[in-house]
């Protein structure tokens, strides 16, 4: 029987309703019942109750202790892991374990849910099921999300619905699908190497969405504020605006490394098409291809 470790971190699929809306609770009765009700009776779980918050207040000193946890699930032989995380920086969290667990030799499946636990409808038995069963299945070792019918690389996941169970999507090729014959359509990365814990990254990251309201004083900004990477959101295939680029320039100049990502969610950057990309390309943008605003941020986080 498979020993699956389950990192609990709050979040929607923890909730319960109270006075001032929903919040997440936790127990040891509440989660030996989900577990119970999720069907899931095909592995030996332990639980770490590691933290009960909204993922609106997750903090990278929180992923820092996520992945510790997990590093620690590893070590000690377990062979997957399962981690609940609410769902609105679900991603976030994802992109920085992917680089946190480098080649993760184990499955290590990312779930929640749009509605509570305990609620009519609600899609968290089934996601919880689905974790588990990723969890122990040897195919996906490495870091993933999994939630609704979809199973996806966890720094290459956006949370693009409010409501539906369907809420994460890819801008590349979905890992899995998830059907009533179990996970089909297998597209799964081809991890090579050995496993590398990495603790050390940079949290002075910004994250600027170029608009025509953005002025050269926004990024001057950024980097009198210590900024040591920026994730530039622009137009298109990379486009920069003019009025900007000068900018753009001379924090390259300090040394500050920026990656361009489209505003467009598919087909990504492509800085050799237009002149507004090439000039950008000029001034030290990286194109950061089809990366999600998340994943990028997470790649300077590990690499500035």
């Amino acid at each position: 029987m498979k020993k699956i470790m389950w990192i609990s971190t709050g979040g929607t699929i923890f909730c319960k309703s109270g006075k001032k809306g929903l919040a997440p609770v936790s127990d040891k009765e509440m989660t030996d019942k989900m577990l119970i009700i999720a069907g899931v009776n095909s592995c030996e779980v332990m639980h770490n109750d590691l933290m009960n918050i909204d993922s609106t207040d997750i903090t990278c000193d929180d992923m820092r202790k996520i992945g510790a946890a997990v590093n620690d699930a590893i070590s000690d032989c377990f062979d997957g892991i399962v981690i609940t995380h609410g769902t609105d920086t679900m991603a976030y969290t994802g992109a920085v374990l992917h680089h946190m667990l480098e080649n993760a030799p184990v499955p290590v499946i990312i779930t929640g849910s749009q509605k509570p636990f305990f609620t009519e409808n609600s899609d968290a038995p089934q996601n919880l099921r689905n974790a588990f069963s990723a969890a122990c299945d040897n195919r996906f070792a490495g870091v993933f999300i999994l939630f609704g019918s979809r199973i996806m690389e966890s720094d290459k996941a956006y949370k693009a619905y409010t409501e539906s169970y369907d809420a994460f999507i890819s801008p590349v090729n979905y890992a899995a699908v998830i059907t009533e014959q179990g996970f089909t359509d297998l597209q799964l990365p081809a991890y090579s190497g050995k496993y590398r814990y990495n603790t050390d990254f940079c949290e002075d990251i910004s994250l600027i969405k170029i608009s025509p309201c953005t002025k050269p004083s926004d990024i001057l900004s950024a980097v009198n504020n210590g900024a040591k990477g920026i994730v530039a959101e622009g137009y298109g295939m990379g486009g920069v605006p003019s009025k900007l680029i000068d900018a753009f320039a001379d924090a390259a100049a300090k040394g500050v490394r920026i990656i361009l990502i489209s505003q467009c969610f598919y087909e990504g950057v492509f800085l050799d098409v237009y002149n507004v990309g090439i000039r950008a390309a000029e001034c030290g943008f990286v194109s950061g291809g089809q990366m999600t605003a998340e994943a990028a941020l997470a790649q300077l986080m590990f690499t500035v």
